[in-house]
């Protein structure tokens, strides 16, 4: 058994449950909970490892516990764009597949050793839609992920990619070193190469 696996044998179900109860809670309200009894699944995602792929079906509501992702599409040509990346504890994965039950737009790939737990989305939102604590909690995750799309569809439009590198600085000042210049650059829209350039840039006017 490697440490994941041990990771996760050491994690009851139920504190698992727990974590995503309490993340909802966090969001704006007490939550009662009885209400559901759809079972709860395990992924031990590991470095490298997708949960999903781009096309396949995600129908379920993904919670990261722990780790790193990377939401990751992939053009006709083959060319790779990072859409963004989420650090635990989060909800992970598609709002469209989840709701629609169409095929996902983009893969999610552990940037690091992950436990990820999940609840099939149609029995949850069963379960859960009567109660107006929970509906109001989602809310506002909803609103904060179309804010986040709003600010980053604005930043390819107006910024130049100095900017765009800072503001990824910015909204995740831990991850520039645990991630790779490849990965940062495709978030950014650029080249590691003009990556790389960027960064002594801003290391010689001290500001990366």
């Amino acid at each position: 058994m490697n440490a994941l696996n041990r990771e996760v044998a050491l994690m009851e179900r139920a504190q698992l449950a727990n974590n995503i109860f309490s993340y909802f809670n966090d969001l704006g309200g007490e939550i009662d909970w009885r209400a559901l009894t759809t079972p709860l699944d395990v992924h031990v995602t590991e470095k490298g490892q997708y949960l999903f792929q781009q096309g396949d079906s995600a129908k379920r509501l993904y919670f990261l516990h722990s780790g790193l992702v990377r939401y990751v599409s992939v053009s006709d040509q083959g060319k790779e764009f990072t859409q963004t990346f989420a650090q635990a504890p989060r909800i992970i994965g598609s709002t469209r597949a989840m709701v629609t039950g169409s095929p996902v737009l983009f893969g999610i790939q552990a940037l690091e050793d992950c436990v990820i737990s999940s609840y099939d989305w149609a029995e949850f939102y069963q379960q859960m839609r009567h109660d107006n604590a929970f509906l109001e909690c989602y809310l506002h995750f909803l609103e904060s992920i179309f804010i986040a799309k709003e600010e980053r569809e604005s930043t390819f439009v107006k910024d130049s990619a100095e900017r765009r590198y800072l503001n990824f600085c910015q909204a995740y000042p831990t991850l520039k070193e645990r991630i790779s210049q490849q990965y940062i650059a495709s978030y950014i829209g650029i080249t590691p190469v003009a990556l790389s350039r960027i960064r002594q840039q801003l290391k010689l006017s001290n500001q990366g």
